[in-house]
């Protein structure tokens, strides 16, 4: 079964790697990558996971819920490859070679007492310092990956379903604090509404007050936009390129800066869409 998602506007879905690629990578790193891992970046390099549920004991849990695994980056900031700024935001260790993660939790290869390629994996809760080994390698945690029983919540728009007035949203983006209001607002309007006009000029201004203010914060709400964008592709197949806001969006979200792109899951994205659209 493939483990991956196979999703065309996955993010982490990385360009495919190359002999080179992967020597660089490990240049940067200063370790040898594990074949397991190796083998599964040819084929496809990294991406959003379909089996995403791993057993074991010895998590609080019982289980960890692992939503992609990252390919091998072609530079600074994407995948494996995790930039400075990341590394000394959230006080990673160079000593790990990181899969998975998000800032306080991370699953990664660990090399601190490993000088091969082959190390086992750990889960790092970096409020505790706790780690714990999860899988004795690679290719033993991959085996341990299963389908998570009950599907994500989403956000649906039905009946019972909150309606929004364009006034609140208007004043929620402007303010840039409500963000309940910035996203699901959006996607409200964005689904239901035929002034795509009005909501690309909303979306574009809160975009570009987002970036003025540099916030990180606020990465994970751009990353909520292009998310809904996506979402009316798929459900409305809207043809942005009609839109006169669209270039100024995409050239902002394409070229967003590096130190808050975590993971640059906002230009990946941005990419996937704009090559969808032809841009």
């Amino acid at each position: 079964m493939n483990i991956f998602t196979d999703d065309y506007f996955d993010p982490y879905h990385l360009e495919d790697v190359s002999s080179e690629i992967i020597e660089a990578a490990e240049k940067n790193l200063k370790v040898k990558l594990p074949a397991a891992y190796i083998e599964l970046m040819y084929i496809q390099n990294g991406g959003e996971l379909h089996l995403k549920k791993l057993m074991n004991e010895e998590l609080e849990d019982g289980y960890l819920e692992i939503d992609y695994i990252n390919g091998i980056g072609q530079k600074s900031g994407e995948g494996i490859v995790v930039d400075s700024y990341t590394r000394r935001e959230w006080g990673l260790s160079n000593r790990f070679v990181y899969l998975h993660g998000d800032s306080h939790e991370w699953i990664a290869l660990d090399y601190r007492r490993y000088t091969g390629d082959n190390p086992p994996i750990v889960h790092i809760d970096l409020d505790t310092n706790e780690k714990i080994q999860i899988a004795e390698n690679f290719a033993d945690f991959i085996s341990r990956l299963t389908v998570v029983e009950e599907p994500n919540e989403t956000y649906h728009l039905g009946d019972d379903d909150e309606e929004f007035a364009r006034e609140d949203i208007e004043e929620a983006l402007l303010e840039g604090k409500h963000k309940y209001h910035m996203t699901a607002g959006l996607h409200y309007y964005g689904l239901l509404d035929e002034d795509l006009h009005w909501f690309l000029t909303q979306m574009l201004g809160s975009v570009k007050r987002i970036i003025d203010a540099r916030s990180f914060e606020d990465t994970y709400t751009i990353d909520n936009y292009l998310d809904i964008l996506i979402d009316m592709i798929r459900t409305r197949h809207v043809d942005f390129n009609e839109y006169s806001q669209t270039e100024e969006l995409f050239e902002l979200v394409t070229n967003f800066p590096p130190v808050l792109d975590d993971q640059s899951r906002i230009r990946n994205k941005s990419r996937k869409i704009r090559s969808y659209l032809g841009k």
